[in-house]
């Protein structure tokens, strides 16, 4: 008897299967009811599209960051700390240098600039990098105030083939001549004497004054400056 009672309950199972996979089976549209629906929900014809107003992209007004990024573009830009503010008149000494100097060069620069007053200048973006640019002179002023600003074109302007050079104009016609834009080959008249090669600040204002004597009521204060007195 018990045989015929697993005989039985084998036959049910194998009748419930077939039913329980049909239950599971997905139940696909026919065609009549995808008709259906593409009656109910009909495509937008070309007159329905064309009515339609276009969304407007949203409004964004960027705030103005510590980087010019229009200024990069055309091929300068003050750097964060820069002392550049508008209408004030330009420095009458720069200092030309590049960030792959030696280090211990660069502090004593920058430490010499914060003190005199100095613009400090770059020909360009370290390893292409404006981040990495930032970066280093971050780095490098620390919490000093020192002027800095990327401009490729003064090194033509003021013919600066090496660096550390230093450039001290003679009169603020030659200064305010240098902040202006210059086409390529284009050269400051001779209102400034420069000096280049690895040396301070103080030694490189004493030869420009033994160099250029008419130089000296324009670089005495910044050589008073420099040395605190």
């Amino acid at each position: 008897m018990p045989r015929r009672i697993d005989l039985f309950a084998l036959m049910a199972f194998a009748c419930l299967v077939p039913c329980v996979a049909l239950a599971q089976a997905p139940q696909w549209p026919t065609p009549q009811d995808m008709d259906g629906a593409l009656k109910a929900n009909p495509f937008p014809g070309a007159e329905r599209i064309g009515s339609q107003p276009i969304p407007q992209p949203p409004r964004v007004n960027p705030q103005r960051s510590a980087i010019d990024i229009e200024a990069i573009a055309r091929g300068k830009v003050d750097l964060p700390n820069a002392d550049a503010a508008s209408g004030q008149a330009p420095a009458p000494l720069r200092i030309f240098i590049t960030l792959d100097m030696p280090p211990a060069s660069l502090q004593l620069l920058t430490d010499q600039a914060s003190r005199a007053g100095a613009l400090l200048v770059l020909r360009g973006l370290k390893s292409q990098s404006m981040r990495e640019t930032v970066a280093i002179v971050g780095e490098l002023i620390g919490e000093r105030k020192v002027a800095w600003v990327i401009d490729p074109e003064a090194f033509t302007r003021f013919a600066v083939y090496q660096a550390p050079t230093f450039v001290l104009t003679l009169n603020d016609a030659a200064g305010n001549y240098a902040q202006g834009s210059c086409s390529r080959g284009c050269v400051t008249p001779a209102g400034f004497v420069s000096i280049a090669g690895d040396v301070s600040l103080d030694y490189a204002l004493e030869a420009i004054m033994r160099r250029r004597p008419e130089a000296a009521p324009r670089a005495e204060p910044i050589l008073k400056r420099l040395r605190g007195s």
